[in-house]
């Protein structure tokens, strides 16, 4: 259940400065591209033994945590935002009801993390399908309106709470984990927007995340 209390705002007016959607843009990009390459890994013809298996499975689990908290955290926290400033303009049915769709795809996945191979990349590779339609809807369709209407300071105040929302295990991958699938541009405009705790943490785990994908994809 949502206990954060949504702000009264109104729509961004011409002028004004747009929202920055680059971790928006970025977590799409590293959900997509660790999916296929989850896939990839699972579908190899040689048998997935030992460490490489349990850390493909591990690398599985914390992807499929990502997309959860992504679209719970657009219900709870960025839809009401778009819904106050641009109700007038979008309809987000389709976008909620995608979201429910989505439960009983991740379902499948968990509970494929620790059976057949091909029974997991079979799971994602339906959970693939239902993003990768998604996510090109969804940026094409509502990051406009976003950027039109939602003023900059809503859309942050968004972001820093789900930040807050965000436990110290999760970070530890979550941060690095975008950073990895970011541009050089993406990666100083994330930077800049954090907080100091927050690249701390980023310099403390990026070794350890960059270990943790070596032993998935190699």
């Amino acid at each position: 259940m949502n206990t954060v209390r949504i702000p009264a705002v109104s729509p961004r007016q011409e002028g004004e400065r747009e929202p920055d959607l680059t971790s928006m843009y970025v977590i799409h990009r590293a959900m997509l591209a660790d999916l296929r390459r989850l896939i990839e890994v699972l579908g190899a013809t040689a048998p997935l033994t030992g460490g490489g298996n349990q850390a493909a499975r591990a690398y599985a689990a914390s992807v499929l945590t990502e997309v959860h908290h992504h679209h719970a955290n657009e219900d709870d926290l960025l839809w009401p935002i778009v819904e106050r400033t641009a109700g007038h303009a979008v309809d987000l049915s389709p976008y909620t009801d995608d979201h429910q769709a989505l439960g009983p795809v991740l379902d499948r996945c968990r509970a494929a993390l620790h059976g057949d191979r091909h029974v997991l990349k079979r799971a994602l590779a339906e959970l693939l399908g239902f993003l990768d339609e998604h996510i090109a809807e969804e940026e094409s369709g509502l990051f406009p309106i976003i950027s039109r209407f939602v003023p900059y300071e809503a859309y942050a105040w968004a972001e820093k709470q789900i930040a807050k929302r965000a436990s110290f295990g999760q970070l530890s991958f979550t941060a690095p984990w975008l950073l990895r699938h970011a541009t050089e541009d993406e990666a100083e405009r994330l930077l800049a927007g954090a907080g100091a705790p927050l690249r701390i943490l980023v310099a403390l785990v990026r070794g350890r995340y960059a270990r943790r994908e070596r032993a998935t994809f190699g």
